[in-house]
């Protein structure tokens, strides 16, 4: 393999992280209890990578004009602002610069699109041996302000639940058969990706809480992210969507930003902690979890 597949880990205990710069600066997969939770595309790992023909690498989705590259990435909120409905190719498939290594935490940066005058920086760190954060920070290096949204897309191995605390639990199609897989409960919205149906939702959640699992000993995962006030506007709508494939075993949590008008020179942030548990690591006794014992039941 080129350059552009090497990877840097960062373990501690049971938890490692596996970071790609080479292609989106990416964090190519969390391995919980030698369990590997992220899903990385067989078909394009490996290959030369030339973001000038993209488009021209193997998929079994042809109706997406991008690689399905894996693992979770930052992309630029809104997609209606794409061009020829991909991501930027600067900042999902090019490499990025390593600009800080430690033994606990990686942070990368990438070229300034020209596309969009935008550059993104993400900064990777296990905080204990349960738990790790992803920092985001996009910058404005252009002479005009741009509507921007962070957009944090994690592609998940199925099978697969993931569950979005809602005080009012809803969700919106925003293509493909959500249903039967879809529902809602009292708490909040379960998906179960258990089988290769494509669809995507968005949800109005306001908790700043996801919870993902992988069977019913476990791992679980917890995403948690700043609660949106009522002011925030997001690109898409909504803060949190799901997409479950229908030709790859996978789907994905995507968290959302608030949009902002960026202004030249100016940066926009957006922080996410995860925590992991399961019957190795017993749910940690703590307010947070208990909160929300009633939406993990259903996803068990």
């Amino acid at each position: 393999m080129s350059d552009r597949w090497a990877v840097i880990k960062l373990q501690n205990h049971d938890l490692e992280l596996t970071i790609l710069p080479g292609i989106g600066g990416r964090l190519w997969d969390v391995t919980v209890e030698g369990r590997s939770l992220l899903f990385q595309n067989p078909d394009l790992v490996g290959l030369p990578v030339d973001t000038s023909n993209l488009a021209g690498l193997p998929t079994k989705s042809p109706q997406f004009g991008f690689p399905l590259w894996g693992g979770e990435k930052t992309w630029i909120a809104p997609d209606t602002d794409w061009v020829n409905g991909a991501p930027y190719p600067v900042l999902d498939s090019g490499a990025y610069r390593i600009t800080a290594k430690q033994n606990d935490l990686v942070e990368l940066t990438s070229e300034v699109c020209p596309l969009t005058s935008l550059s993104v920086r993400r900064r990777i760190a296990l905080t204990s041996a349960t738990t790790w954060t992803i920092d985001h920070l996009v910058t404005n290096n252009g002479a005009s302000p741009r509507g921007t949204g962070i957009w944090s897309v994690m592609m998940i191995n199925t099978p697969a639940k993931i569950g979005v605390a809602m005080d009012k639990p809803e969700f919106h199609p925003v293509f493909g058969q959500a249903k039967p897989l879809v529902e809602t409960h009292n708490s909040g919205v379960v998906a179960s990706c258990a089988r290769r149906q494509e669809f995507k939702v968005g949800l109005p959640s306001r908790q700043g809480k996801t919870f993902i699992t992988f069977n019913e000993a476990g791992p679980f995962l917890m995403c948690s992210v700043p609660k949106p006030s009522p002011k925030d506007r997001f690109a898409h709508q909504h803060p949190v969507e799901i997409f479950n494939s229908g030709d790859y075993p996978y789907c994905e949590a995507e968290w959302h930003s608030p949009m902002t008008e960026l202004m030249p020179s100016e940066t926009l942030g957006f922080q996410q902690h995860f925590r992991f548990w399961s019957t190795e690591t017993p749910v940690p006794a703590d307010q947070t979890i208990s909160e929300y014992e009633e939406l993990l039941s259903c996803m068990s």
